[in-house]
């Protein structure tokens, strides 16, 4: 494993080419290849968002269901002295 990581490295630091960041450090401003790393952090922006408002769904969600059983907490509470089963 450790050999692996090495003989990676190495051909890293030998062939920088090969381990450029991006398309643009090349020059090509405009290529396909560009134009496919901006669509991958578009879709990785889409996922982000869609994650998070899923999160503020789910906790609007759960706000609106305490708030809806503490309103029907107090009739639930009063029931059995209408129904005269008292306590």
């Amino acid at each position: 494993m450790t050999r692996r990581i090495a003989l990676l490295s190495a051909a890293a630091l030998l062939l920088p080419r090969l381990a450029s960041a991006c398309p643009v450090c090349f020059g090509a401003s405009d290529g396909p290849m560009l134009e496919g790393s901006n669509m991958g952090i578009l879709a990785l922006l889409v996922v982000t968002l869609a994650m998070l408002a899923a999160f503020a769904a789910f906790f609007y969600t759960l706000v609106r269901r305490e708030a809806r059983s503490v309103a029907a907490a107090p009739m639930a509470a009063l029931r059995p002295l209408q129904d005269g089963t008292g306590r």
